[in-house]
This record gives structure tokens, C-alpha cells and sequence, in this order.
């Protein structure tokens, strides 16, 4: 009968792999949330590493595009809670003024405000492709790799995403350079 624990050596080798690469997939949690949410998932990452242990085939998989791949399932996890939350209190919520800010700093955030309005109309895996690029400096083959599809996919999906954010006035493309040239 099989178990469904991990070998022993499997907390060894992840706990190597949090050594290598936990302060890299934090920093990528951090730029998508709070930091207290990004420990949070990187700490349920490895938990899930660890269950998921008997899944992975080190002759064929990369570590680092695999803990990613679980990593943005949990944070898109998150994220869905989030906005569920977000929808219900913005039925309440007051605007917010910047009237005490100068006109550079409300320009600076409107033009953040529009990037991440557009990140967020994109299709989740899009969205995911972009930031484990952009944030995780992945390969695309290592996105690939965490993500599950062909590297073609992830191509075809950066394009799709440069091209809506170019359309964004005043924003430059992390994937790209600047947008407007």
C-alpha cells in the first residue's frame, strides 16, 4: 500500500531549496502583496512542496519554476478571496482624496492605478505570466515549466499582455522598456 507521506530526505531537500531560493520567491509574493500575506504563502508553498513531494521528478522539473508554479496558485488563491472581500466593502467604501498631494505624485499613481486596472482585466494566467517575468525574472521556459503549458503559450501570452499595456498612457512596459517611444 502506498504512503502518503514524503520520503524523509524530502524535507532535507526542501528545506536546501528554501535556502536557495526562499528569499527570490518572497521577494516575488512581496511585489503582489503585503509582506505579512507573501510570508505567509511562501511559508504554504513549502508546505505544499512537501505534500506534493511524491509529484516531483527532479530528472525532469526545476526546482525554482516548480515552487513558483505552486506559489502563484496560492497567491491566485488568495487573490480570489481578496477581491470577493474587496467587492463586498466597496459597496460601502468612501472615495479616497488627494487633495494634500502635488499633481506629480497623483499623476505617478494614476498611471499606477491604470497598469494595475489593466493587469487586472487580463486573464489570470496572462496576468501570471507577466509577473512571474516581470517580478519572479523568470525564463520563459521556466514559466513555462510552472505554469504547465508550451513555451509558445507563454510567448504568445507576453505579447498579448505588451500590447494592452501599451496602450496604458504614461506607463512603461517592465517586460519591454518603455511603452511609448
Amino acid at each position: 500500500m502506498p504512503s502518503n507521506h514524503p520520503p524523509p530526505d524530502a524535507a532535507a531537500a526542501l528545506g536546501r531549496q528554501l535556502d536557495l531560493h526562499g528569499r527570490r520567491i518572497l521577494r516575488y509574493l512581496a511585489r503582489r502583496t503585503d509582506l505579512q500575506t507573501a510570508e505567509d504563502i511562501l511559508s504554504e508553498t513549502f508546505v505544499t512542496a512537501l505534500v506534493r513531494w511524491s509529484s516531483f521528478d527532479p530528472e525532469r522539473q526545476e526546482p525554482l519554476p516548480w515552487l513558483f508554479g505552486i506559489a502563484t496558485n496560492l497567491l491566485s488563491r488568495h487573490w480570489r478571496s481578496q477581491r470577493r472581500t474587496q467587492r463586498a466593502m466597496s459597496r460601502s467604501a468612501a472615495p479616497e482624496h488627494f487633495e494634500d498631494e502635488t499633481g506629480d505624485r497623483v499623476d505617478v499613481q494614476r498611471a499606477v492605478q491604470a497598469v494595475v486596472r489593466e493587469l487586472d482585466r487580463m486573464r489570470p494566467a496572462v496576468r501570471d505570466t507577466v509577473l512571474l517575468h516581470a517580478w519572479a525574472e523568470l525564463t520563459y521556459e521556466q514559466i513555462a515549466e510552472a505554469t504547465g503549458v508550451p513555451v509558445g503559450t507563454v510567448r504568445s501570452r507576453l505579447n498579448r499582455a505588451r500590447t494592452a499595456l501599451r496602450a496604458v498612457p504614461g506607463a512603461t512596459d517592465p517586460l519591454n522598456g518603455p511603452l511609448h517611444v
